[in-house]
């Protein structure tokens, strides 16, 4: 990579903003009481009195110094929360006064993202300071910027980098003393952007960790357009570019699926960035970051149709190849559990697991599988994995055909016919999960399949099959918000509308309901709620199990 001439500029003393921040970034009101309250909860870790002195994990270090709490603080905009926000901050400058490269609060992806959180909250932070009182806090932000213009580089591809630049590039779009430095900021920001593509941006799989990058990106924009700086074209061409596939992962209620430790995304932050694309507002069609998107009326259904991600993605990925996601209105029906990585380690690591989504389990072993050969200390990663996963519809012949279920109005019912082979080698079996949903989007029809498909795989399985069957379950999470009750041949379920829907099955497999959770990081804990399982046993070579979900009085 080559120098930039942003490098050769020094950073200059600031004492005030150009123009009046916005925090662009609100968090949840419920955890900015608790913070009020003395009580911070990061990466499952709870920090109470002085945050800064706690001893924690470097995971729980880079959220302390990134300063993405102020967000809650934000949302609940008292005098007692700008007060919080204000004394933490000044105390972070008081025992920060040079940089330190080999701790977590000096990374440069932190920095970036505290400065872009300083600079949002800025409204929230000086109130009730004087120049003098005030005048740590700008020398700390001319301090952070010139550690960026010198560091920058070494941050990690993908969403770490972007971090790193956006927050570098709006500190200083928006304050005085720094004009020499916003273009060739913007420059080497756009140069980055190009670099890296749609694909780098995408390659965690997780359409939360895609919509953060979007967001950076519109912020930039939204800085520079209230500067009055014209942005490098590309940073518009990539918000254009990632805008297609967060339309086609966008459910009925506005947010996105929870897969690979993504949730659900901030409220209302998707609406706003598809709103500052350019570009007709049409989704990708086709698998979109190897998601299968059908939509039919006012239902939305969202598959994993592809392998987790390798390489140093898969060290946030999940088991949860099939599994899906199934939203009525402005209702989540079918979820996944979601990120545990909010709540410890413990329950990171069952997140990522094949139970903690609706899809199928083979005898308590998910479709992909950890790494538990890691030295202590190390995170988890995915050791094992689907080598073929494949989605899509079928001609009158059974040849598969590219994914491609028509626009939400349409009059036929969206079929999907997907796959993996994550227990070939282990089992000698294949999940084959088919899928229809009505023109009118109140019916679901489903059937899954477990299948050893050739004579090697037969003779897999017979090895591995005990005398009395291969268990399996084929689990379907609730959002909490649903409530259930069992009924003859299912289960009743009623939405907060007062709208009922009932699950039913063919038979094969015993129907039971279990206790299940929500984790949801906008929440201080896990939520609890329930799941339907069907289980039951694979005794020959071949099982197919088919259930139903459909609004009642539905036809």
């Amino acid at each position: 990579m080559s120098d930039h001439p942003m490098t050769d500029q020094p950073s200059t003393q600031t004492g005030r903003f150009l123009h009046r921040p916005e925090p662009k970034a609100i968090g949840h009101a419920g955890r900015g009481h608790q913070i009020i309250e003395g009580d911070l909860r990061l990466g499952g870790t709870l920090l109470q009195g002085d945050p800064f002195a706690a001893d924690t994990p470097p995971s729980v270090q880079a959220e302390l110094h990134g300063f993405g709490w102020l967000d809650d603080l934000a949302a609940v905009a008292t005098p007692r929360a700008r007060a919080v926000a204000q004394d933490r901050v000044l105390d972070w400058c008081r025992r920060n006064r040079q940089p330190r490269p080999e701790t977590p609060q000096w990374a440069p992806d932190i920095t970036g993202r505290r400065l872009l959180r300083w600079v949002f909250h800025a409204g929230m932070i000086l109130p009730g300071l004087d120049r003098e009182a005030s005048a740590p806090f700008f020398t700390s932000l001319a301090m952070q910027i010139g550690h960026l213009q010198e560091c920058w580089f070494a941050s990690p591809d993908g969403l770490p980098r972007l971090e790193t630049l956006v927050g570098l590039a709006i500190a200083v779009m928006s304050l005085e003393g720094q004009a020499d430095l916003v273009q060739p900021v913007l420059i080497t920001l756009a140069e980055e952007v190009d670099a890296m593509g749609l694909a780098t941006l995408a390659e965690m799989r997780s359409p939360e960790s895609l919509l953060e990058a979007m967001a950076l990106l519109v912020w930039t924009q939204e800085v520079a357009d209230q500067a009055g700086i014209t942005p490098p074209d590309d940073l518009r061409q990539m918000i254009a570019t990632i805008a297609p596939v967060l339309r086609a992962l966008r459910h009925a209620d506005g947010a996105l699926p929870s897969f690979h430790g993504g949730g659900r995304g901030a409220a209302g932050r998707l609406d706003h960035c598809l709103r500052a694309a350019d570009g007709p507002a049409l989704p990708q069609v086709g698998l979109a970051m190897g998601f299968a998107h059908m939509a039919r009326g006012r239902t939305t259904l969202i598959l994993d149709a592809a392998s987790p991600p390798g390489g140093l993605a898969s060290v946030r990925a999940h088991a949860s190849t099939l599994g899906f996601e199934l939203t009525v209105h402005r209702q989540p029906l079918i979820v996944n559990c979601g990120p545990g990585d909010g709540f410890g380690p413990l329950w990171a690591r069952a997140s990522r697991a094949t139970p903690c989504h609706s899809a199928l389990c083979l005898a308590g072993l998910s479709s992909a599988r950890l790494n538990r050969a890691r030295l202590e200390g190390e995170p988890d990663i995915l050791a094992e994995r689907p080598t073929r996963v494949w989605a899509g519809d079928c001609d009158s012949l059974g040849n598969l055909l590219p994914a491609d279920f028509g626009q939400a109005h349409s009059h036929e019912e969206a079929h999907l016919l997907a796959g993996h082979d994550g227990w070939l080698d282990s089992h000698g079996l294949t999940h084959v999960r088919e899928l229809w949903l009505d023109p009118d989007g109140t019916t679901l029809r489903g059937e899954d399949s477990l299948a050893a498909l050739d004579e090697a795989a037969q003779e897999q399985l017979e090895t591995m099959r005990p005398q009395s069957g291969l268990g399996f379950e084929i689990r379907f999470h609730l959002h909490p918000d649903i409530r259930t009750r069992t009924v003859p041949g299912g289960v009743r379920l009623t939405l907060p509308s007062g709208e009922e829907w009932q699950f039913g099955h063919d038979g094969l497999c015993s129907l039971r309901l279990d206790p299940s959770c929500l984790l949801d990081r906008a929440m201080p804990e896990p939520r609890p709620s329930r799941q339907i399982v069907l289980s039951g046993h694979l005794h020959g070579r071949a099982i197919q199990i088919g259930w139903t979900l459909a609004r009642c009085g539905a036809r």
